[in-house]
């Protein structure tokens, strides 16, 4: 058994170190000197002059961080924090981000207080309190951690907290707290040597992350997870490999939603701050921010981020922004943003933004704004905006635009552009035509015709009374329309229909290709007339019957194909109700 497990070790370290990808380090923009030389300027006007020197942006809100106050400013060498520190008066506090420093307001300050005790082979035993600048008041659940050794805690109701660190050479002690500024201490251990610091940044759209409070990390994620994640927002850094027992149970702890990871592993469930290779939970998977590029789970994925790569889940996918590759769902799959790609669930896939690829799903599809690709559901697919391409369904398809093709037994949309191939077809703009006419089978019929000129369906019945036979039709086709003016049309059909004679006992079919001609004599009435070729077959007991030869006597161009099925020329006229 412990060869078994040894070689399971093994087997991730090599899977991890495959897929473990250099990221470049972020760029120290807040230490970096300026020579600045600015008067009566507005404070926006000079973080536009700093952030062009220093070859980056400032990101605020100008709602919340006020940039109209005119000042001047003389620096020769200060770094780009100092001058920060001087323009807000430490009202502001600062977060980098590759290519930014993002502004935000701090209206409190806290200290943070100490005590080192050194162990053998340099383990640190630190402990101290955390206190409100201001009040003097220790503060409760501050987050307390060491960057390079990712190691953490909370302090707890008497403000107090106590870490274990081991390190060589410098220890950086940071604390956060919503609401707070965050605050770094240095403390020199006993051996000091040049170490690579860890890699670390900042990442605004973690900080507003909504995967930790989904109803799924509501119940999975601990509390100390949670407040974790209120004290440091998007602060991220990464980590080759991670692996859990639970979320709350794993080898990063409560600091586990601010690590991303080359290569994840958990038993049961496990929750990070993103994953850029592969992630394997026996269970579920709870991400706060991207994933790429293989994520898997017995039960569910949740991603607060982007999902990129393939993704798999025996119950449901929920992505909270973009998701582009493969996405399957034993139930449902839901991306808030857009899809790009192919997305399969047994019950319905649900996409907020726009959908560009191939959908399937047992029930239904949902994409709130454009669809673009093929969409296939057993009863039906929605799309709020337009959907092009094609799409299929059991029962119905709507979207405001149609403009591909659509097959269901009904098709609705306010403007259809595209071929709707239904029962019904029913749209604003389309066809929603009433036909009465006669012909040499049924003397009267009545027919619906809905969808366009590009592509109709028609929907008739009829019924031919005499004192000896009597038969009943019914039939579907689909034709096209030829357009020579405004009041001249020519109307192709191809049409299938059901004849019923002797108590609809007997069963005859006719197939049925008509060439009408159309004239609009105003804008709600038109009347048409054609020829039409009649394929006829009969499927009843007897095809000798006197109701059955009433069928076909006298049919000009007969055509005898054997003893069930004959061919003529045939007639339709009639009037249309637009």
């Amino acid at each position: 058994m412990e060869k078994k497990l040894n070689i399971l070790f093994y087997i991730m370290l090599v899977l991890a170190g495959c897929l473990l990808i250099t990221n470049a380090l972020a760029q120290d923009n807040l230490n970096r000197t300026v020579a600045l030389n600015v008067k009566q300027k507005k404070i926006a006007e000079i973080l536009t002059i700093i952030g062009e020197k220093g070859k980056f942006y400032f990101s605020y809100s100008n709602d919340v961080i006020k940039t109209d106050s005119v000042v001047s400013m003389t620096s020769s060498g200060q770094t780009i924090k100092s001058l920060l520190d001087e323009l807000f008066h430490g009202k502001v506090d600062y977060k980098e981000s590759p290519g930014y420093i993002i502004l935000r307001p701090t209206p409190y300050r806290l200290s943070l207080v100490p005590d080192t005790i050194a162990g053998p082979g340099n383990i640190y035993y630190i402990s101290g309190y955390v206190y409100d600048d201001i009040t003097g008041k220790k503060l409760y659940n501050a987050s307390v951690y060491e960057r390079n050794s990712l190691e953490s805690t909370l302090t707890d109701q008497n403000g107090h907290f106590q870490l274990k660190i081991k390190a060589n050479g410098v220890i950086t002690l940071n604390v956060s707290k919503e609401l707070y500024r965050d605050t770094s201490i240095n403390l020199l251990s006993n051996v000091n040597v040049s170490i690579k610091p860890r890699e670390y940044y900042y990442s605004a759209d973690a900080a507003n992350s909504k995967s930790d409070r989904s109803w799924l990390g509501r119940i999975f994620l601990s509390s100390g997870q949670k407040i974790q994640n209120l004290n440091l927002g998007g602060y991220l850094s990464t980590v080759p490999v991670q692996a859990s027992l639970v979320p709350s149970l794993g080898s990063h702890g409560i600091m586990s939603g601010q690590i991303v990871n080359n290569f994840s592993f958990n038993l049961l469930g496990g929750y990070n701050g993103g994953v850029n290779g592969v992630e394997l939970g026996g269970l579920f998977n709870i991400n706060k921010q991207d994933v790429k590029y293989v994520q898997a789970a017995g039960l569910f994925n949740v991603v607060g981020g982007n999902s990129k790569g393939v993704q798999l889940a025996a119950v449901s996918n929920n992505d909270q922004k973009n998701m582009t590759g493969i996405q399957a769902g034993g139930i449902y799959n839901m991306v808030k943003d857009s899809l790009k790609g192919v997305q399969l669930a047994g019950v319905f896939n649900h996409v907020n933004g726009n959908t560009k690829g191939f959908q399937a799903a047992g029930i239904y599809n949902y994409t709130h704004k454009n669809s673009k690709g093929f969409s296939i559901a057993g009863i039906a697919n929605v799309t709020g905006n337009e959907a092009s391409g094609m799409q299929v369904a059991g029962v119905f398809n709507k979207a405001r635009v149609i403009k591909g093709a659509s097959f269901a037994l009904v098709n609705i949309a306010d403007t259809l552009d595209g071929y709707g191939m239904g029962l019904i077809n029913i749209s604003r703009n389309g066809y929603a035509k009433i036909q009465v006419y006669s012909n040499e089978i049924t003397t009267a019929n009545i027919a619906f015709k809905s969808g366009n000129a590009k592509l109709y369906s028609v929907l008739s019945g009829g019924v031919n009374f005499t004192d000896k036979h009597t038969f009943y039709s019914a039939g579907w086709g689909l034709g096209h329309d030829f357009i020579f003016s405004n009041s001249l049309f020519l109307s192709a059909e191809g049409s299938t229909h059901l004849l019923f004679a002797k108590g609809w006992k007997n069963q005859n079919q006719i197939n049925r290709v008509s060439a009408l001609l159309n004239f609009k004599a105003g804008s709600k009435v038109g009347f048409f007339a054609g020829p039409s070729f009649n394929l006829y077959t009969n499927y009843g007991d007897h095809p000798g019957d006197s109701d059955i030869q009433q069928i076909i006597k006298n049919k000009p161009g007969l055509i005898d194909w054997g003893n069930r099925t004959k061919g003529w020329i045939g007639w339709s006229a009639g009037i249309t109700i637009l």
